[in-house]
Order: structure tokens, then sequence, then C-alpha cells
């Protein structure tokens, strides 16, 4: 994830363009935490599901916003992330899949 900087610009991005949903790659993060999560969204109006990376590579982190949506399943595999919601005052279904194909022919043709 980078150090305070990276962390700063993303609790940036959520406050300025109130989003619903982010999608970051390459966390770089064996462990994501509560607090890191509510950190970054600034608020604990927030789910989350993550793939972690392997060593220093990789890793993909998706939050997005509690009071907005309700989580009907998430699911993850080597390569992305994905959630299942009932999102927006009309509740519509939208699938999300936060994805990243590592620089490794072999994994690339994987996912």
């Amino acid at each position: 994830m980078g150090g305070r900087q990276k962390k700063n610009k993303i609790r940036e991005l959520v406050r300025d363009h109130k989003v619903d949903f982010i999608a970051l790659q390459e966390t770089k993060m064996e462990e994501i935490t509560a607090r890191l999560c509510f950190n970054l969204w600034r608020s604990e109006d927030c789910c989350w599901e993550f793939l972690p990376s392997e060593g220093n590579s990789g890793g993909l982190l998706s939050i997005w916003r509690k009071s907005s949506s309700t989580v009907n399943y998430t699911f993850s595999r080597e390569g992305f992330v994905g959630v299942s919601l009932e999102w927006g005052a009309l509740k519509r279904r939208c699938v999300l899949i936060n994805v990243y194909a590592k620089c490794d022919s072999e994994a690339k043709r994987r996912l």
C-alpha cells in the first residue's frame, strides 16, 4: 500500500469524490485489517474483501460503502476479487470485480 502519502491520497479520493466503491491493486500486503480499511474509508461505514499479496508483489483490496449496499456474496481466486451487491436506493444487483494480472505469461493465461 506504500507509505503515508499513498494512504492520504486514497482517503482524499474517497472524501472528495464521495465514492461508494474503490478497487486497489498492488497493495503488497499479506494481511488487511479493519483498522486499515476504516482509516482509508475515513469511517466504519465500509465492508471489504481482499486477496493477499504473494511476498512483495500483488495484493487486491476492494472497499465499499456499507450503508449504500447489501452484500449477496464475495468471491476471489488468483488474480481477482469480486463482490455481488444490492446497491443504491433501487437496490440493483451489481457484480464488481477487481482484476489484476501478474507480469507472468502463464499467470495471465490462467486468469
